[in-house]
């Protein structure tokens, strides 16, 4: 009988200590009007996939979440339906099994503290705090930018340009809270193992680098000697590709000019290039999964690869990795070239990079850019080329 009772209470505690399958994130937050909605994303290479939604009631609110795979999530929270919060997020990372507790004092969410036991929350959190109280006002003037969209939409014309140059002073302003917060991410990097969080710092300096007007030459100089600290094989990483085609851009293709070319593949894995669809119009899309109008796009280009099938080849070019475009080619399959350089938007889309994406460039029988252009919309794609197709 006692041996009986042993072997179910060993049972028991077997099945006690069964490992959770899940992780649960806690959040605690101050200030924030109830009913406000967050959303917990995974991070799927350079986009975010909504996974949860919660409401914070009485400053709360809880997320438990099976993880992807085996190894651990990297995942943002984000408050982006609310005009009271900036369009940024908090960083997290959590594994099956891990409790997450996050709080924070205010709508700044980007720099709520999150206790977790992944080391990659230490490690972001030693960057973070470098630049607190700089990334807090970068955070309220981004809250003070959606207050100026939102307005814009009921002010009279004329009142427009003033919150237009209201804008602009806010955007001038985070330029120069960037500059200083990249100051201090770079005093940091100099002391921190090269890891994922460091390549994607690097990235971030090399993106500053290229967007904001008279960045400082000493910062991109800075910049380029971190990127030069690393091995031959993280230099190979995607993040590392995108930076230094950031750092170091190339040759961009202008209307007149003969097209750039690379290898591509399709999703069999055949090799490709545009030179050999020459004697036919080319029409490039450059798409992503994670691109709303890019993907509302391709039944209307379905539609054109029938219209103009004597005249005209269309080659989307995925910039998301492998998997992520095989993936996005099952759920949106095209009848026509569906190819990809497999180096994100470190590849072909940098030469002919129009800062967003749908972007679409159209090429003559006889290779040279004839024009280009970004964005879509109902029928757009069809009076465009209805124009420019004799």
């Amino acid at each position: 009988m006692k041996k009986i009772l042993l072997l179910a209470l060993l049972f028991l505690t077997a099945c006690t200590h069964q490992p959770k399958d899940y992780y649960e994130i806690f959040g605690e937050v101050e200030n924030v009007k109830d009913s406000t909605i967050i959303t917990l994303f995974r991070r799927v290479g350079n986009l975010g996939q909504g996974i949860a939604s919660d409401t914070i009631i009485d400053g709360k609110f809880y997320f438990k979440i099976k993880p992807d795979s085996l190894v651990k999530d990297a995942l943002h929270l984000s408050c982006f339906r609310s005009s009271e919060f900036p369009s940024m997020g908090a960083m997290l990372w959590a594994s099956a099994g891990d409790v997450v507790k996050v709080t924070g004092k205010n709508a700044l969410i980007f720099t709520w503290n999150v206790k977790a036991p992944a080391p990659e929350n230490k490690v972001w959190r030693t960057y973070l705090n470098d630049s607190r109280e700089l990334w807090d006002e970068y955070q309220t003037n981004a809250i003070k930018q959606r207050s100026l969209r939102t307005l814009q939409r009921s002010v009279p014309t004329e009142d427009i340009q003033l919150l237009n140059q209201q804008y602009d002073s806010l955007d001038v302003e985070n330029n120069k809270l960037q500059v200083q917060i990249n100051e201090n991410l770079i005093r940091r990097m100099k002391q921190m193992p090269i890891d994922d969080i460091w390549l994607e710092k690097l990235h971030d300096l090399a993106l500053t680098s290229s967007y904001i007007p008279d960045f400082p030459f000493e910062q991109k100089e800075a910049t380029i000697e971190l990127y030069n600290l690393l091995p031959e094989e993280q230099k190979q990483h995607p993040l590392a590709k995108e930076a230094y085609t950031m750092l170091f851009p190339p040759q961009h293709v202008e209307v007149g000019k003969e097209m750039a070319d690379a290898d591509l593949y399709d999703l069999q894995g055949g090799k490709h290039s545009l030179a050999e669809l020459k004697g036919k119009y080319i029409l490039l899309d450059f798409w992503s999964r994670g691109c709303g109008p890019c993907i509302l796009a391709i039944p209307e280009m379905g539609e054109l690869a029938s219209i103009y099938k004597d005249k005209l080849n269309i080659v989307s070019i995925s910039t998301d990795n492998k998997q992520m475009w095989e993936e996005a080619s099952e759920a949106h399959p095209m009848s026509w070239n569906n190819w990809n350089d497999l180096n994100g938007t470190a590849g072909l889309y940098a030469n002919y990079d129009q800062g967003a994406i749908p972007a679409y460039t159209l090429i003559s029988p006889e290779g040279i850019v004839l024009e280009q252009w970004v964005g879509y919309g109902e029928g757009s794609l069809k009076f465009k080329l209805a124009t420019l197709i004799k």
